[in-house]
């Protein structure tokens, strides 16, 4: 691989999936790390169907506490154990986003099954530019998103070529996602529709046109009987740049 990183799409929907749309997570995966950023269902499958091995993911983070984001954890992290997982998986986010995903696994008694090696959890605050994670091949700073809870913007660069890509998570039209995003190559905006905290496609590509990426994909969109092309078309009135509906299994290389 190099120093190229990839980035693969797990799900791709809103909170209700339709066939072949599941909840959106994604997982990231470089020359010496591999993320996943908020965890929805068969996270295990998932992985594996997108050829990366479970067995080596590093870091969890999640970006808000609400559930289509963070539901899969427990399975997870039961699957880690069973298939010999003995070091601590990385667990980061927001507060809030934290201490929900610890109470997850506490529901199921992790903490008795032999030889369970608990997560470390990290809090970061919800502030510009906070640096999640600092570390051989990626660094991922994260600002607020505007949402219905604390909700966290991912920004990740590889430092081995110096791409960037931004992930919005849920949120309306943010200027402070705009400055996290200036520049970047690519853009994962979500497009759920106009409701209070969420983004409509023309809205998202106003945040991308406004930042300057070079490419947009909309994702987190209502996929259960949603007309995707019409959705598509919204954020290319507003962007003049390429736009793509993210897809399940997608993958974009920077």
């Amino acid at each position: 691989m190099g120093d190229q990183a990839t980035l693969t799409f797990l799900g791709s929907a809103a909170a209700v999936p339709s066939v072949g749309h599941d909840n959106v997570f994604l997982a990231v995966e470089g020359s010496q790390s591999t993320l996943m950023i908020d965890c929805g269902g068969s996270p295990t499958l998932k992985l594996q169907l997108s050829g990366i091995e479970p067995t080596q993911l590093d870091c969890v983070l999640f970006t808000h506490r609400h559930p289509d984001h963070m539901y899969g954890f427990p399975i997870l992290m039961l699957n880690l154990w069973l298939l010999g997982y003995r070091r601590a998986l990385q667990v980061v986010g927001e507060a809030e986003g934290v201490r929900a995903a610890k109470g997850l696994l506490d529901i199921f008694h992790a903490a008795d099954w032999p030889g369970f090696v608990p997560p470390h959890y990290h809090q970061v605050p919800v502030v510009p530019e906070a640096v999640l994670l600092d570390l051989a091949d990626f660094l991922v700073t994260a600002s607020p998103a505007e949402h219905l809870v604390p909700c966290l913007a991912l920004k990740i660069l590889n430092k081995g070529t110096g791409r960037v890509v931004v992930y919005s998570s849920d949120t309306a039209p943010s200027q402070s996602v705009v400055r996290l995003s200036r520049g970047a190559d690519v853009l994962i905006h979500e497009a759920t529709g106009e409701s209070e905290g969420h983004s409509s496609p023309a809205e998202a590509g106003t945040v991308a046109q406004e930042a300057g990426v070079s490419k947009l994909f909309l994702v987190h969109y209502p996929a259960f009987g949603t007309d995707l092309n019409v959705w598509r078309e919204g954020a290319e009135r507003t962007f003049s740049g390429p736009v793509e509906l993210a897809r399940d299994y997608g993958v974009i290389e920077f």
